[in-house]
């Protein structure tokens, strides 16, 4: 039996390569998205923080300048949120298209690999039938028989 050769394996090799680059890529998007998302709820968490200090500085009484100050920070936390936010939503698209990336890569090496799983299947039938004409003609050689032949 001829052994099977399938001719595109590098292609195949170079897919499962693709592949992998493309999970890599989407488990740092990935980390990306989670660490943003940690930093938005510290952000939120330091906003909340500030909020509780001026009400508890205006049950006591708070001057002038001191609520400027307060209301500034609160003014300066409100916006880093919003910003971290709008870094949020840029990661969750990158994730979405970096899995998108690796899932059309995943499946152009799945059909690969069914091909070469098709055509190794085709190759052992044939040489299968191949060896039954052989021996079909080494019996018939021996007895003096003519079977017939596919």
């Amino acid at each position: 039996m001829k052994v099977f050769r399938f001719r595109l394996e590098s292609l195949l090799h170079f897919r499962g390569l693709t592949r992998e680059k493309c999970l890599k890529d989407y488990a740092q998007a990935i980390n990306k998205r989670k660490s943003d998302e940690l930093r938005c709820e510290q952000i939120s968490q330091r906003l909340d923080d500030i909020e509780r200090s001026v009400a508890a500085q205006r049950e006591q009484g708070i001057a002038g300048h001191d609520q400027d100050a307060f209301l500034a920070s609160i003014e300066h936390a409100r916006e880093s949120l919003k910003k971290q936010r709008e870094v949020v939503v840029k990661s969750l698209a990158a994730e979405e298209e970096s899995k998108k990336s690796y899932l059309e890569a995943d499946t152009a090496e799945k059909i690969l690999l069914r091909l070469k799983e098709r055509r190794k299947e085709e190759h052992i039938r044939l040489q299968e039938a191949k060896e039954d004409r052989a021996l079909e003609d080494v019996i018939g050689a021996r007895f003096g028989i003519l079977l017939p032949t596919e």
